[in-house]
């Protein structure tokens, strides 16, 4: 009988999380494209805007964060009919967009003149920051765009925004094709043709998205003004995980930062390595967020139970994909790093680090999963203390000794994140099990 409860969670999970994950993969397929357009430019390209990106996408993961407060508020309102509360949310989701991207845009540009200070070797000094000068444009439209589709999807409407990215991906992509090499009349501009693909792409985004909401949400726009309750609310729930995501974000960016320290061998490949590492995670990232969205509207209809079995359909779904990407990677990593023109010194070692990423696949999906069902929960903050500890208190201290103590060099940093997400992954997952009860398979063994 459980099993089939259970059962029941399947199909409508997997409605809702699959258009999200392709949505997601085509948020990380601009990263990709990016990276494989810029590598016939040398490894000193690759690792410089490696640097940078490092930076916009921590910027980006803190934006981000500070929004994921419209996951459970809009998907709880949905769930109990509160339709006015619902598109109040979802305005003051964008008004909290608006000053989130005011603030960290500046901040990226307040930096971008002392990225030799983060002592990177020399040569990636000049990329990093041409890139960095003119991607940090993007995260505006990129960030009220993300608020948009965050209350899109917790009312169940995830399609139209997976339809923008990926048409977004057609835009960035010929934007790469024209302006880092220069054709059909352009200049050629070399990395920073690359950031500013990105820069038209995520402004493509938002307008695409925002007129589509425009004509099929009308009732969204009774009330534009900021509503400070409201934003307390989302700020509430959102900062925890915005902090979360600065801490598990922040160490794979100074992950980035120490390979870069150690020359741009070992920059490029950890930049190829996480870029590939970063797409098979988009997928359990969109399990994360079906999950929290139908946690969310199971407790709107007062379903504690209902809202239980759905978290741990979600963690199992995540993790069971992950164990299939680390397969993969371990298995296809020849075709995988085919992708990106590469020369013999950085593919040995990028073959090196993905092994890594292989083995860290599963702890890394039940993370991201964990979290999102725990915030649809409505519950941030334990994400927020496990990522601190995991991360910071183990995988950073063991990467680095293995990195700079045994000279291991960026194999030991990728070791140590893999530890990191092994902490925090077990952490989150007693939590859930603390908060919710036991899981489907402890119910079953005890015959219940």
């Amino acid at each position: 009988m459980l099993l089939h409860r259970l059962r029941a969670h399947w199909r409508p999970t997997l409605a809702l999380a699959l258009p999200v994950a392709v949505g997601q993969l085509g948020v990380m397929l601009m990263a990709i494209v990016d990276t494989a357009m810029v590598a016939p430019l040398g490894r000193a390209a690759v690792g410089g805007m490696g640097v940078a990106m490092s930076l916009v996408t921590l910027a980006f993961l803190f934006g981000i964060g500070t929004l994921l407060g419209l996951d459970h508020e809009v998907a709880v309102a949905q769930g109990a009919g509160r339709d006015d509360d619902v598109g109040r949310f979802a305005v003051q989701g964008l008004w909290l967009a608006l000053l989130a991207s005011v603030l960290i845009t500046a901040g990226l540009l307040a930096v971008r003149g002392h990225i030799a200070l983060l002592g990177v070797a020399p040569e990636l000094v000049a990329p990093a920051s041409t890139v960095l000068s003119i991607a940090a444009w993007s995260l505006g439209p990129a960030l009220l765009f993300i608020a948009l589709r965050q209350a899109l999807q917790a009312t169940g409407a995830v399609m139209q925004g997976t339809v923008v990215l990926l048409a977004a991906n057609v835009v960035n992509l010929l934007g790469n094709f024209v302006l880092v090499r220069g054709r059909f009349g352009a200049p050629a501009l070399g990395v920073a043709g690359s950031a500013t693909a990105t820069v038209i792409s995520r402004v493509f985004m938002l307008v695409a998205l925002g007129a589509w909401a425009l004509r099929a949400r009308p009732t969204w726009w009774r009330h534009l003004a900021p509503d400070l309750p409201r934003l307390r609310v989302l700020l509430r729930l959102g900062l925890p995980a915005a902090f979360q995501f600065l801490f598990e974000g922040g160490v794979f960016s100074l992950a980035t930062v120490l390979a870069a320290r150690l020359g741009a061998l070992p920059a490029a490949a950890h930049q190829v390595v996480l870029q590939v590492a970063s797409f098979s995670f988009m997928v359990p990232l969109g399990i994360s967020a079906a999950g929290a969205v139908r946690v969310g509207h199971a407790l709107g209809r007062g379903d504690r139970e209902g809202a239980r079995l759905a978290g741990w359909c979600a963690v199992l779904l995540g993790g069971w994909f992950m164990v299939l990407s680390g397969v993969g990677l371990t298995l296809a990593w020849r075709p995988v790093l085919g992708i990106f023109v590469l020369d013999a010194g950085v593919t040995e070692l990028a073959r090196k680090l993905l092994l890594c990423a292989a083995f860290f696949q599963l702890f890394d999906g039940l993370q991201v999963t964990l979290a999102g069902v725990l915030r649809g929960w409505g519950e941030t903050t334990p994400s927020l203390i496990a990522n601190l500890l995991g991360h910071w208190l183990v995988g950073l201290p063991i990467g680095c000794a293995l990195a700079f103590g045994l000279h291991l060099g960026a194999v030991g940093l990728w070791m140590g994140l893999a530890a990191g997400l092994a902490a925090v992954s077990a952490a989150l997952l007693l939590r859930w099990r603390s908060t919710t009860g036991p899981g489907p398979i402890d119910e079953r063994a005890a015959g219940v």
